[in-house]
């Protein structure tokens, strides 16, 4: 059944390479072949302006830009809400869910009360129980985490919420094909016969970068960090990475053909607040058929249990261990990630909020 959705969310600009904006801008997209879609972009710092007027890859997806307010108590917003008559409103706030976001979330049901509304909740925030009653009050029907941990703490203040990943484009994260790989590298002015290890996200220090330096020493080792361009650069930590051997790059490329050339992927980050509870760098690493050092971060152990393909280290030091008995077989298979499409993900949201007991027929 058709249905309309309306997307909302607080940075919906390119380009799309930080994991809050991604997820809203994919979903949205994947939704666009079977459902009427319009995504908001509520421009709270002005980023809209500079869009261009045609986007590529885009054009099936509507996205009007509205001016900014803290609490989205807006006249342009409630126009824009109201002449949609969206059947349902999934909220992908940038700060994630904080008490203000909830705020914002009672605030969408008040501009379209006959919606069902959900908030994505990306990046885990813990609520002290004295703001129990304010929650529940602005509370959406459904909060979607990635994590059991954040689950459980959504059950522990009563509200209703969902477990649901992150997604992958499978046709953009792919694995290399014949000669691709060295067609790469001769392009990107890496030696065909390196090890190549790869990191892609914020160049800040939340994300425990200064690890990767540790990999340079290995022999013949190549290491990559593809810095994000949404978000500030540390740049002391680049200056450091840098002075070490590792290579950063901190421009607007296509970061699927660095998971092509590369031969594993690594990822050190511990600070909960350096990332979405399940990095889609992971993800699309193990789409593109590379296999994953990680730490136990977020919700990546709820959804990739270790194998052949995922490593977890406990400590910096074991890194590098892991990553030189990772060496002699790194063009091993990965599992599939079919059930982490974007269009699955996308439909796991639209079916709870439309079809599930007491949702609004269309």
């Amino acid at each position: 059944m058709t249905r309309r959705i309306l997307i909302v969310s607080e940075d919906l600009v390119e380009p799309w390479d930080e994991g809050i904006k991604k997820f809203a801008f994919s979903i949205a997209s994947a939704l666009t072949s079977d459902h009427a879609v319009l995504a908001i972009n509520v421009d709270r710092g002005g980023a809209a302006a500079s869009r261009n007027g045609s986007r590529p890859g885009e054009s099936a997806l509507a996205i009007r830009d509205v001016p900014g307010t803290r609490t989205f108590i807006s006249p342009a917003l409630r126009r824009e809400v109201n002449s949609f008559r969206p059947d349902a409103i999934v909220y992908v706030p940038s700060p994630s869910s904080t008490l203000g976001s909830f705020v914002r979330t009672f605030v969408l049901r008040r501009h379209w009360p006959s919606a069902r509304i959900g908030m994505v909740a990306l990046i885990p925030r813990r609520h002290p129980m004295r703001s129990r009653t304010i929650l529940q009050a602005t509370a959406p029907d459904v909060v979607f985490v990635p994590s059991y941990a954040s689950l459980l703490h959504a059950c522990d203040l009563s509200l209703a919420a969902e477990l649901l990943p992150m997604g992958v484009d499978a046709a953009t994260f792919r694995s290399a094909g014949e000669g691709e790989r060295g067609a790469l590298r001769r392009a990107r002015s890496i030696p065909e016969d390196a090890f190549v290890f790869l990191h892609v996200g914020h160049l800040s220090e939340k994300r425990n970068l200064r690890a990767l330096a540790k990999l340079v020493a290995l022999p013949n080792a190549h290491v990559i960090v593809i810095a994000s361009t949404s978000t500030p650069e540390d740049a002391p930590l680049r200056r450091d990475l840098e002075s070490a051997g590792v290579r950063v790059i901190r421009e607007v490329v296509p970061v699927h053909e660095f998971y092509r050339l590369a031969d594993a992927y690594v990822f050190p980050t511990i600070d909960s607040e350096g990332c979405v509870e399940i990095p889609l760098s992971v993800l699309e690493a193990l789409a593109s058929g590379l296999p994953v050092l990680a730490r136990a971060f977020g919700g990546l152990r709820d959804v990739l249990p270790p194998g052949p393909d995922v490593h977890y280290f406990d400590h910096d030091e074991a890194l590098v261990s892991a990553a030189e008995s990772l060496r002699g077989d790194a063009r091993r298979a990965v599992r599939d990630l079919g059930h982490y499409s974007w269009r699955a993900i996308a439909d796991r949201i639209v079916s709870r909020l439309c079809d599930a007991p007491g949702a609004r027929a269309s």
